[in-house]
């Protein structure tokens, strides 16, 4: 019986072993498979990181490229932009120069039209009115903007203009110097002046620089005699009455108190005409200078005696 019991027993203690091998093989396996499973979201947790990162860095990519498009979409719309806008402000300036041109242009030929119209009134009163109201146009010349006219237009003008000088202003001149003998000073000094206007050749101005300074003088105009007589002085040094005409300029500067140019201008009558009529006067005067300069205070000067009126 007990030998039956013991050979029963080792087949149990061989089951039972092999089920206890079993449940740890069950065990070790449940665990190796927890374990795997861990493993498994493990690598599927890192798949999705994985996923994630590669998903963000696509999507910076992305971002990245489209920042470069939209960055050299504008560098390319600004450079375009800047572009046309060169050629815009290129173009408004040409047009304002041009613009400008054209004002120019216009108003050049307006003026050109306008002077030319002045010229041709001028021209008519010069030829069409009566007598001495043809100086009108004369006066009218002067006016005139010459520089707008043609060559030929000017010297039409300007020879017009000379021969009715010639032509009236020699009239003006006679009556100046008629009235001059007579001793109408008034009308010396109209005729004179109004013939002066007239811009007559030189030799002309100069004889009637000369009458209507002493004019002037004769008429206690002291100060507005002084210009026409130091004309006649300094213009012609050959002329026959240069010498009464510095004597008349010395007593017109005295009496304006200008003692250094009446000085200055009677030494030169002294140097120039040692043989002249009036040299008496022109010595006195200097030694009344000397004798000023000498004095420790400044003496009155006697007036000079009138000048003479010449018979010419």
């Amino acid at each position: 019986m007990s030998n039956e019991t013991s050979d029963l027993s080792k087949p149990l203690d061989e089951i039972r072993r092999e089920v206890i091998e079993s449940r740890n093989m069950t065990i070790k396996t449940d665990s190796a498979l927890k374990t795997l499973h861990a493993e498994l979201k493990r690598v599927a947790q890192q798949q999705q990181d994985f996923q994630k990162r590669s998903w963000f860095s696509s999507g910076v990519a992305y971002l990245g490229f489209i920042a470069l498009c939209v960055g050299g979409a504008i560098a390319t719309s600004n450079a375009k932009a800047t572009s046309a806008t060169n050629d815009k402000e290129r173009l408004e300036k040409q047009v304002s120069e041009l613009t400008a041109q054209v004002d120019k242009q216009r108003a050049d030929a307006a003026a050109i039209a306008s002077a030319e119209q002045r010229a041709a009134q001028v021209y008519k009163m010069m030829t069409t009115l009566a007598g001495e109201e043809r100086l009108k146009g004369i006066d009218e010349l002067g006016k005139t903007d010459l520089t707008k006219l043609t060559p030929f237009e000017r010297q039409v003008l300007q020879d017009r203009s000379l021969l009715l000088r010639k032509e009236i202003g020699a009239g003006i001149l006679d009556r100046g110097k008629t009235a001059f003998r007579k001793q109408d000073w008034p009308e010396t000094i109209e005729q004179l002046t109004r013939f002066l206007s007239m811009n007559p050749p030189e030799d002309d101005a100069l004889d009637a620089s000369f009458f209507l300074g002493n004019a002037l003088l004769q008429s206690r105009k002291f100060e507005e005699s002084i210009k026409p007589l130091a004309r006649y002085v300094d213009g012609d040094k050959k002329a026959k009455n240069r010498d009464f005409a510095m004597l008349l300029l010395v007593q017109a500067y005295d009496t304006v108190g200008q003692k250094d140019k009446a000085v200055e201008v009677t030494r030169e009558a002294v140097n120039s005409y040692p043989a002249s009529e009036f040299r008496p006067q022109f010595l006195y005067r200097l030694q009344l200078a000397q004798r000023t300069a000498a004095a420790p205070a400044p003496a009155p000067a006697a007036a000079p005696a009138p000048a003479a009126v010449p018979k010419n």
